[in-house]
């Protein structure tokens, strides 16, 4: 007789009224329209051990993978096989994973078509690409980037992660040029302009790293705490004229918010990096973009500590911190944008220890 267990990779979502099951393994989700379904998965949930299938319910769980054939034991099944984070995590690993079948189009088409379809159907609702955020704005020096002609062997070898830091000014030239270098239209229009050229529309503009579609959806928003030449205070990062728009200059809680990472408080500044979600959305509406989303900011971060590093600036990255309260900080809505990465900087010793920590040694 076959033997049947419980699929534990399902979540059950209501929104709309639609109570709904997502089959996380394939990426299937079935509206719930009967309780006896629910009371059916309860009580298969609260058996131990495998089950045999005894009615159509049973069928109709087996055919959308809630019910899973087994042919092991499952007391012997490999360690290698167990889940070692939380469900949340697991959920984001499954949820996130492409599941749907490949182009199965006649090898004489091209099979870039649809995707030159897909676009021309979204090209009317283009989210807006630069970001506009109110406050008074302050142009920054012109890029001078003479620092960063060292070699990048000698960069790579001298980047350090830092815990150290001495709490003393760095220039607004310097913060101007690594904004620049990190986050600015490092490339100009030449991008947008070569491709206007053969009669090709492009959304977007190029960085130093890699984009998600060219959609730049990473936001910087620069925390001056000693930047000399700039008033201490939260400010986002705007490409588009290499500009600064306060946004406060109260700086509220920042150790509490960075998990009481005091060391951080230390630095020159800190770049925060947020993801413009409704910009991934748009062009990307699976949930697999989200990971787009963080491999963006770990490009980002490592061209920002290269740069930092030429400069002989000290840096630490982190995303360990309070989500809410860092949003507020930076006045996000935690929903289309979001915080995702810090990074300090300034100048200070080359230990990855904290005074606090050594203290504690």
């Amino acid at each position: 007789m076959k033997k049947y267990q419980l699929n534990e990779d399902i979540v059950f979502t209501a929104k709309k009224g639609v109570f709904a099951l997502w089959n996380l393994k394939n990426g299937e989700q079935y509206q719930i329209y009967d309780q006896k379904y629910l009371d059916r998965i309860y009580e298969l949930t609260t058996l131990s051990g495998y089950r045999s299938a005894t009615d159509n319910i049973d069928e109709e769980l087996i055919d959308a993978g809630i019910l899973e054939l087994t042919t092991f034991d499952k007391a012997s099944e490999s360690p290698r096989q167990q889940w070692g984070w939380d469900d949340i995590a697991k959920i984001f690993h499954l949820g996130t994973k492409h599941n749907f079948p490949c182009d199965l189009s006649n090898d004489s088409e091209n099979p870039e078509a649809a995707h030159v379809d897909f676009c021309e159907s979204i090209a009317a609702n283009i989210p807006p690409i630069h970001t506009e955020r109110t406050g008074t704005v302050t142009s920054l020096p012109k890029p001078c980037l003479i620092e960063l002609e060292s070699s990048l062997l000698s960069t790579l070898k001298n980047r350090k992660t830092s815990r150290h830091f001495k709490c003393l000014d760095t220039d607004v030239k310097i913060v101007s040029d690594l904004l620049f270098t990190t986050f600015g239209k490092f490339h100009g229009d030449t991008h947008e302009e070569a491709l206007a050229a053969r009669g090709i529309k492009t959304i977007g503009y190029r960085r130093s790293s890699p984009s998600a579609g060219c959609l730049q959806a990473t936001e910087a928003y620069l925390i001056a705490l000693n930047v000399q030449g700039l008033e201490k205070g939260v400010y986002h990062y705007r490409p588009q004229d290499h500009a600064l728009s306060l946004i406060k200059n109260d700086i509220v809680e920042l150790s509490k918010t960075l998990c009481h990472q005091t060391f951080a408080t230390d630095a020159s500044f800190l770049i925060v990096m947020t993801s413009r979600f409704d910009k991934l959305w748009w062009k990307y509406p699976h949930s697999r973009a989200y990971r787009s989303a963080l491999m963006e900011v770990g490009h980002l971060s490592q061209t920002f500590n290269l740069s930092a590093t030429a400069y002989k600036l000290n840096t630490w990255i982190s995303g360990y911190f309070i989500d809410d309260m860092l949003n507020k900080l930076l006045e996000v809505d935690g929903t289309n944008e979001h915080s995702l990465f810090v990074i300090a900087s300034g100048p200070g010793y080359s230990d990855p220890i904290s005074p606090n920590m050594q203290k504690l040694i």
